[in-house]
């Protein structure tokens, strides 16, 4: 390959790394995808840790993240014995449906905290004083708040799966 071409892809994948780090995903299992997302043709996974010079197990195992999140997949090459993997050319599609999937995954987090916490209020009730009473009815009403947000950010997903 051209040495400014490999420059070029070099950057990209560093880049792809850095963008993904940022929205709290995986630099890697993003680095990964960018080479695949490049190559104009499978790779496999001898490819892949000749190009990332890391090991085949941490390719393997993010490769599988990756076809988790319909990003690559498995394609078979005649005559050979290898696993080869393409990308899903549609990165738009690939990136907000994983951050899709870790906002829903926040979102259940916080339900389950909201559940959490309003039953160990409750259970409480009946031995508080008149102050921890005022003190439980303030908790009670910042919880709202928070299911209030749940449930906008919730909403603004579903809107913003029309849009893609």
């Amino acid at each position: 390959m051209n040495g400014k071409l490999e420059i070029a892809q070099d950057k990209f994948i560093e880049s792809v790394g850095k963008l993904a780090a940022s929205f709290g995903l995986n630099k890697f299992i993003a680095q990964l995808y960018a080479v695949l997302y490049l190559s104009n043709k499978p790779l496999s996974l001898d490819d892949l840790v000749e190009r990332l010079v890391v090991s085949k197990g941490n390719i393997s195992l993010n490769i599988r993240e990756l076809e988790k999140w319909g990003a690559v997949k498995s394609v078979w090459i005649k005559g050979s014995r290898k696993d080869y993997y393409e990308a899903n050319p549609d990165i738009k599609k690939v990136f907000s449906n994983k951050i899709k999937s870790a906002v829903e995954k926040r979102i259940g987090e916080v339900s389950n905290m909201i559940t959490e916490f309003k039953g160990i209020v409750d259970s409480a009730e009946g031995e508080l004083t008149a102050d921890e009473k005022k003190m439980a009815k303030i908790f009670r009403e910042r919880l709202k708040r928070i299911e209030e947000m749940e449930s906008l950010a919730s909403k603004a997903i579903s809107i913003a799966e029309k849009f893609i």
